[in-house]
């Protein structure tokens, strides 16, 4: 689910989804505008994340100390995996 708010996100405002709404538009039948920008942008980002947040917290409450220490050694491992993967630098094209 999270993942689906980093795509709205990269989408909406990495890309820019006013560039995409012309395309999208040309290959479909239904046709897009500000609302779907907007949606993008603002709204599924910030109901996502609430409902991740709900999500993490109902998971602390409820688990046993043991699944709380994996759930934080996951949580870790992905920052750490993250922040070494944006480090790295592709090669460059030969």
């Amino acid at each position: 689910m999270l993942l689906v708010a980093v795509q709205c996100i990269i989408f909406g405002w990495y890309y820019g989804a006013e560039k995409l709404i012309p395309i999208i538009n040309r290959q479909s039948s239904i046709k897009i505008g500000r609302l779907w920008k907007n949606i993008i942008k603002y709204i599924l980002p910030v109901f996502i994340f609430i409902i991740w947040i709900i999500g993490i917290i109902t998971l602390f409450m409820n688990a046993k100390r043991f699944e709380v220490i994996v759930d934080i050694g996951i949580i870790l491992l992905v920052l750490i995996l993250s922040a070494i993967f944006y480090k790295i630098k592709a090669p460059a094209n030969q």
